[in-house]
């Protein structure tokens, strides 16, 4: 499947991605490639078939051993017709919007589904808050930036989190432990934890007394 290289995807572990499994809220993956067919569904209430209850069987799951890496189908030949079908029935559907499909592509092809990748690697880790003595565990993605890292933490745990100044080491004043907002865990040398043995990496939340900044 070609993606377009002039948009910047998003990235997800598997447990952001089987959360959405409902009609208004329907996400697939095909070989780490993100779509979501909400709007697809909702296209298709008022012209619903047999395909479309296999699908719904489906949200939030992995799709890959139907597919070939490129999006196209893997097909079987029917034992009665003696014809190709594909092991999934369920890509022969449609979106009968124009809004809604490009023209000859199948949706485990389409641009317009297509939201983000699954991460190549998940990433726990610590984050330590040195005011309230709290240490909160989030796994977060390989190619997430600091940035992506304080948005998920703000919203799972501490709206005001960005009254805080966030540090790679628990020495606030070091030079060495400044964080690169916008560069990833490994890039601002934090990596993962290979062998088990010791506690995943952490950033230090230092309280900056301002709670103008949310």
């Amino acid at each position: 499947m070609s993606i377009d290289p002039f948009r910047k995807l998003k990235f997800y572990t598997y447990d952001e991605v089987v959360i959405h499994n409902k009609k208004d809220d329907f996400w697939v993956v095909i070989h780490r490639n993100i779509f979501d067919l909400s709007h697809l569904i909702e296209d298709r209430m008022d012209s619903w078939n047999v395909n479309m209850d296999y699908l719904l069987a489906f949200g939030g799951k992995d799709l890959s051993c139907y597919f070939y890496e490129n999006g196209c189908p893997k097909t079987r030949i029917h034992p009665n017709s003696g014809l190709k079908v594909p092991l999934f029935p369920p890509i022969n559907e449609f979106a009968e919007s124009t809004r809604l499909k490009t023209k000859n592509t199948l949706w485990s092809q389409e641009h317009l589904y297509h939201i983000g990748q699954v991460t190549r690697q998940e990433r726990p880790l610590r984050i330590i808050n040195t005011l309230t003595g709290t240490t909160r565990l989030l796994n977060v993605c390989d190619e997430d930036s600091i940035n992506t890292i304080k948005a998920k933490y703000t919203k799972a745990y501490n709206f005001h989190s960005g009254s805080y100044v966030w540090r790679k080491d628990y020495k606030k004043g070091t030079v060495s432990g400044r964080l690169n907002f916008n560069n990833t865990l490994t890039e601002n040398g934090i990596f993962a934890e290979k062998d088990g043995i010791n506690p995943p990496p952490a950033i230090w939340l230092f309280y900056d007394d301002d709670f103008t900044v949310a």
